[in-house]
C-alpha cells in the first residue's frame, strides 16, 4: 500500500522547486561567489517555511519530505 497523494497549494510548490534548483546552483558553484545565491536560499526558504499551509497543526515533517519528492518530479517533467 502506497503513501496517499498530497495536493499542495501551487505556490508552494513553486517554491520548493525554486529551493531545489538554488541548492543544485550552489553545488555547480563551488566555493567562491555563492553570497547571492546564499541570499536567494535564504530568501525562498523563509517563503517556504512561513507559507500559510504549515500553519495547520496536522501538517508535519513526512508532508515536507512528500512536497520536496513533488517538486522534484515537477522540475523532472519540466526537463523532459
Amino acid at each position: 500500500m502506497g503513501m496517499a497523494r498530497i495536493d499542495f497549494p501551487d505556490d508552494l510548490l513553486t517554491t520548493q522547486t525554486r529551493v531545489i534548483r538554488v541548492y543544485e546552483a550552489l553545488a555547480q558553484q563551488g566555493r567562491g561567489g555563492s553570497t547571492v545565491l546564499r541570499r536567494e536560499l535564504a530568501r525562498e526558504l523563509r517563503l517556504l517555511y512561513s507559507h500559510p499551509y504549515w500553519s495547520d497543526s496536522a501538517h508535519s515533517y513526512a508532508d515536507l519530505v512528500e512536497l520536496r519528492r513533488a517538486a522534484r518530479a515537477c522540475a523532472w517533467r519540466e526537463a523532459a
